[in-house]
């Protein structure tokens, strides 16, 4: 079956997370010079990229997404050894300041204005909707795309076929005519694969496969070789694309 839908992950896939975060770091420092006085910008950024690591974790082990924030400033705090009493400012900052940066994956907008009109366009997203909308705005993609499937507003996060179902239902496919985008072996790759659709892994600094005997229909380390990808699944007579030059 031909392809009619192209869904994608946001954070790491679209939006640079971490590149945004070393930005928002940047933001706090000045804009609470007291907090963070003596302790070297260097220093700031490796306790908040921790703390996110840390968080992560927890959230895998169930951490509900609701706690997420608040959890990750009190680690972040901790390690720079900064009172609890300011946590509410930083995580009140980092929420106004974070989806505002402007920290895209390489490509992600060509990309994305080159297969509009030709596919159905897509964004399922684990995230909280008041930062995953205006990150799609800042960025300048939400006009290219048709939905946006967000776990908070769903009550199902990925790898959770239901997201991923939903999100083909809004679109007027099926399953096997969509295709799946993400970073995230686990939740992109095995997520989209148990809802049968077919799996695409961005894995730009080349990891290897976490799960032994799994694998992606398809693997790019660029966003423009989805164009291969998705000229793939078409006999060339039926290809609705070539890749830009």
């Amino acid at each position: 079956m031909n392809i009619e839908a192209v869904f994608f992950d946001l954070d790491d896939t679209l939006f640079d997370r971490e590149n945004a975060q070393h930005q928002v770091v940047g933001i706090m420092i000045d804009a609470f010079p007291n907090f963070f006085a003596n302790i070297q910008k260097t220093a700031v950024e490796a306790a908040f990229m921790e703390s996110d690591r840390l968080t992560f974790l927890e959230f895998q082990a169930g951490l509900s997404i609701k706690k997420f924030r608040t959890r990750r400033t009190q680690i972040f705090l901790n390690i720079l050894g900064i009172p609890q009493k300011y946590g509410n400012d930083i995580t009140s900052l980092y929420i106004k300041k974070y989806p505002t940066i402007y920290a895209p994956v390489q490509d992600a907008k060509n990309v994305l204005k080159h297969l509009q009109g030709k596919f159905r366009l897509g964004v399922i997203s684990n995230g909280f909707p008041d930062v995953q909308y205006k990150k799609l705005e800042t960025l300048e993609l939400k006009s290219f795309v048709d939905c946006i499937v967000l776990s908070e507003e769903l009550g199902a996060h990925k790898p959770d076929p239901e997201i991923f179902l939903h999100a083909v239902s809004l679109l007027n496919t099926v399953p096997a005519a969509a295709i799946h985008i993400g970073d995230s072996f686990e939740n992109d790759v095995i997520g989209a694969k148990k809802a049968g659709l077919l799996s695409c892994w961005f894995n730009p600094l080349h990891k290897k496969s976490p799960v032994p005997g799994i694998k992606p229909d398809f693997e790019i380390q660029s966003l423009n070789e989805i164009y291969t990808c998705l000229i793939s699944c078409f006999s060339l007579t039926e290809s609705p694309m070539k890749p830009p030059r």
